[in-house]
């Protein structure tokens, strides 16, 4: 009988963990499965005890639920921590080269590989099984322990087509990856960028109205938009920073260009006043932008501490 480790956070998937194991133990034996991570004696170095598990074990599963990344009170993700224990079993499989077999649970897809540490190196793109707690749990975990046994008896016949899918699965991960970044692009920057330069047109070029209202749509503009990043794209604060700089330059840039076009005037400022006021401008969007990212996130810690 092959020996079983399972690897799963507690905050994500501890109920859906419990019946794999039970079900596990049930075809394997209680001697075969292992899922002791949260029964460290104390006093013990949680390391040396996963690497104790893991040097008798033939394979880990790792359960991946919909929160397995993890979020520490910073709202970052646990699994950049060094100490973090679903990250140290998972590196100390690799290490070892222990076969790893992603279980994806309550909905789950497997993370990117932006989101993982670089020590992770090609687990975002193994081929996971998927295991759901309806009606479908039988047969899913038949299939899985059949992927169990395939791994562990190290039959070629099944490594052929499992390899084939990963190769498959490495693919669309890089496609999706590209589509999720164009569409993060066209949400967070273009749209916003489009509204200013409709904005611009309408209160300087179309009805020369005060610079007052102008100032005004380069304020909630980009902050609304910074805001919804945060919300909704649970982007790192490096993209955000980037969304804003290039929303500032490349907006004030372009309400100078429309402006020139519809008055006649030199696009290029031609005093000192100009070009300070094409700066203000870039500035004024780029901080509404980053405002609106933070706001978001110092709501979401205390909306976090009030309700845990």
């Amino acid at each position: 009988m092959p020996i079983i480790a399972i690897s799963y956070r507690r905050s994500d998937s501890s109920a859906i963990s419990g019946r794999i194991y039970d079900r596990l133990t049930a075809h394997y034996g209680d001697h075969s499965v292992f899922m002791d991570v949260d029964n460290i004696p104390f006093g013990t170095d949680f390391r040396s005890h996963i690497r104790e598990t893991l040097q008798r074990s033939d394979i880990l599963i790792a359960v991946i639920g919909p929160k397995w990344l993890g979020a520490n009170a910073d709202a970052n993700s646990r699994m950049q921590e060094k100490t973090d224990p679903v990250r140290v079993e998972i590196e100390t499989a690799l290490e070892r080269k222990i076969p790893i077999l992603p279980v994806l649970v309550d909905g789950a897809k497997m993370p990117e590989s932006t989101e993982l540490p670089i020590e992770f190196g090609s687990f975002a793109y193994l081929n996971a099984a998927e295991v759901a707690t309806g009606r479908d749990f039988r047969s899913h975990m038949e299939r899985l322990i059949g992927a169990i046994d395939q791994v562990t008896t190290g039959n070629p016949a099944a490594a052929t087509p499992q390899l084939i899918s990963r190769r498959v699965q490495a693919s669309t991960s890089y496609a999706d990856g590209k589509q999720s970044s164009l569409n993060n692009i066209v949400c967070y920057f273009a749209a916003p960028l489009i509204i200013l330069l409709i904005a611009h047109h309408v209160i300087i070029n179309a009805y020369d109205l005060d610079v007052v209202y102008l100032q005004a749509a380069c304020t909630t503009v980009p902050f609304s938009f910074g805001a919804a990043l945060s919300w909704l794209g649970s982007r790192s604060t490096a993209t955000a920073t980037a969304f804003a700089v290039a929303l500032g330059i490349v907006a004030d840039a372009a309400m100078t260009v429309s402006q020139s076009l519809y008055s006649g005037d030199s696009i290029m400022p031609q005093t000192r006043g100009e070009w300070w006021d094409n700066i203000d401008y870039a500035t004024l969007v780029a901080i509404s932008y980053i405002a609106g990212y933070f706001a978001v996130r110092v709501l979401r810690k205390a909306v976090k501490r009030d309700f845990p």
